[in-house]
């Protein structure tokens, strides 16, 4: 088990607890999430630049960051601040990318992280820091990040569809 690994593993594991600290204290909820944050930066750095990118790490890291981003957002879907269609577009658009991913996968296509996919992260990531903090414009922020979200899902779709059409 590489470290990359097992930092994603670690994000996977800090979301029931983060999810619990967000009704008692926010503001400790948001520390962890920015070391998640953090160590999703990491564990990719430390991957390439240690030649420890494995197969494992290619499921795992998307996957982490997945089931944090929409945990947090499902939770503010529960308490009537974010709408639930919002969320729903969002998880349409990760089913569709992981399932881009692993058709091709199965085709010995790896999809990589794109620029935009990177962008739509930060700007999800941003979003429910706003929350978390209950800072003014955080609705905005929200559909800047769905719209990034879907266009990203999109891009993917327009780069590499023809690989499965």
């Amino acid at each position: 088990m590489s470290l990359p690994n097992i930092l994603s593993i670690f994000r996977i594991f800090v979301v029931f607890p983060l999810i619990l600290l967000l009704d008692v204290n926010p503001y400790i909820a948001s520390v962890i999430f920015l070391i998640a944050i953090f160590t999703d930066y990491l564990d990719g750095k430390i991957a390439r630049n240690y030649n420890k990118v494995s197969d494992m790490g290619k499921f795992l890291d998307p996957l982490a960051d997945k089931i944090l981003v929409i945990s947090i957002l499902v939770f503010y879907v529960s308490k009537n601040e974010i709408s639930f269609w919002i969320v729903i577009l969002i998880l349409l658009r990760e089913f569709a990318v992981t399932g881009l991913r692993s058709i091709l996968a199965q085709k010995g296509i790896v999809l990589p992280a794109l620029k935009s996919g990177k962008i739509k992260t930060f700007f999800q990531d941003f979003a429910i820091l706003f929350y978390m903090w209950n800072l003014p414009y955080k609705e905005v922020l929200v559909i800047i990040a769905l719209i990034l979200t879907l266009y990203s899902g999109g891009f993917y779709f327009y780069r590499y569809g023809k690989e499965i059409f």
